[in-house]
């Protein structure tokens, strides 16, 4: 593969590492010099070669460049999808995509089961996600007991903290209703990892789905965030695939 990363960091790395046997050619785009072992772009132009675009940044990067990525026609991964909360936004970027030659991906993150989600979507009556964090995740200090910080819809949860929730705006992507998805974040100095338990109620079954994930050397993120990035682009190569 030949890749363009947005985003040069924590997340680029992790990726890299997991694909770095498949990987041809790369260049990333950050305002910062970062290790990333790719060529580095000045300015964000997306190479003529290049197979992917892979956003590896924030919210801003995608709503940003997201736009021009679709107007290039490459293939784009997405794993801020919390940048897809803001309705103008989502609104713009989909008129551009029915009109363009890329397709995209937003892989599952630091969550799994969205492969349930989506298969019994219309069939979803409520789903519930329970987000707990040690406070240095949310930038917080000197928090004794676990602590509520945020109860709402993922829209309202992205908003005030978008490095930390983008689970919750793929899961309700994968509803497919914002408003049948209830969020629940939690401040807890007695973990030391990133729990998210998602509860589904439907009338084909219900369903519990806990994680216990150990964040990367950014708190804020999920290990298995960046891992679920390159599985997803890995299954670029491959013929014979199992699960979504």
């Amino acid at each position: 593969m030949k890749i363009l990363f947005i985003g040069g960091g924590n997340i680029a790395n992790i990726v890299y590492n997991e694909l770095k046997d498949h990987i041809e050619k790369c260049w990333y785009y950050d305002v910062l010099q970062t290790n990333l072992p790719c060529e580095r772009m000045n300015d964000f132009t997306i190479p003529n070669e290049a197979d992917v675009v892979v956003e590896c940044a924030s919210v801003e990067a995608v709503k940003q460049y997201g736009v021009d990525i679709l107007k290039s026609g490459k293939d784009f991964y997405i794993i801020s999808s919390g940048a897809f909360s803001d309705e103008d936004f989502f609104d713009k970027f989909m008129i551009e995509l029915k009109n363009s030659n890329s397709t995209v991906y937003v892989p599952s993150g630091a969550i799994e089961g969205l492969d349930i989600v989506y298969s019994i979507r219309n069939f979803i009556e409520k789903v519930e996600l329970i987000t707990r964090k040690p406070p240095k995740a949310f930038g917080l200090e000197n928090v004794f007991q676990e602590q509520i910080i945020f109860t709402g819809n993922a829209r309202e949860a992205i908003t005030k903290f978008p490095q930390n929730t983008n689970v919750s705006v793929t899961l309700s992507l994968a509803v497919g209703d914002f408003n049948k998805v209830n969020v629940r974040i939690v401040a807890d100095p007695d973990v030391d990892q990133n729990i998210h338990e998602i509860n589904i109620y439907s009338s084909v079954g219900d369903y519990k789905i806990i994680h216990k994930n150990k964040p990367s050397p950014n708190p804020k993120t999920s290990y298995l965030a960046p891992l679920s990035l390159a599985a997803a682009l890995k299954k670029r190569t491959e013929k014979f695939r199992i699960g979504g």
